[in-house]
């Protein structure tokens, strides 16, 4: 039985990992701090579609931010009853500072003129040259109930922030 055991242990000795060398420990450098200390602030886009005297059924608009820090946080519906759900997006887009956002009703009593389709929170650096941060966007399909295609205007709107933290 000893033999046995003194055998075990000698062949996991052989199949064990040797223990690493013994590397000189580097200190880690730290990146420099932002220039705004770090801060954060939050912002948020209202999203307005105008479909003048069509009804819109669905949408799909593009915003993109102009900074590249800024992080899309969050995502809400709109104040007509059609959109009050949050629109379709990408999640991967929440960290890519562009998401395209897109909805549909089959609600016989869709909206027309101007409304309100969806809200967009923006996470952002507090610095001072990044105030005025800005943001494109960008109608890609607006369409009246039964698919029909309808010219329409989309435009963002700044709120009220959350603050800063």
């Amino acid at each position: 039985m000893t033999a046995r055991w003194l055998l075990a242990c000698v062949l996991l000795l052989q199949v064990a990992p040797a223990p690493a060398p013994q590397q000189a420990q580097q200190p880690q450098q730290q990146p420099p701090p932002p220039p705004d200390g770090g801060r954060l602030r939050f912002s948020a886009l209202d999203v307005i579609v105008d479909a003048g005297a069509a009804q819109l059924a669905a949408y799909q608009v593009e915003v993109v931010a102009g900074l590249p820090e800024a992080k899309l946080v969050g995502v809400e519906g709109g104040e007509a009853r059609a959109y009050a759900q949050a629109p379709y997006y990408d999640p991967a887009a929440l960290q890519g500072g562009r998401v395209i956002v897109a909805a549909f009703t089959t609600d016989p009593d869709a909206p027309s003129g101007r409304t309100r389709v969806a809200r967009l929170h923006f996470q952002e650096s507090a610095a001072a040259e990044l105030e005025a941060a800005e943001y494109s966007v960008k109608l890609l399909a607006a369409a009246a109930p039964g698919g029909a295609p309808i010219e329409a205007q989309v435009s963002i709107q700044r709120t009220a922030t959350g603050g800063q933290r």
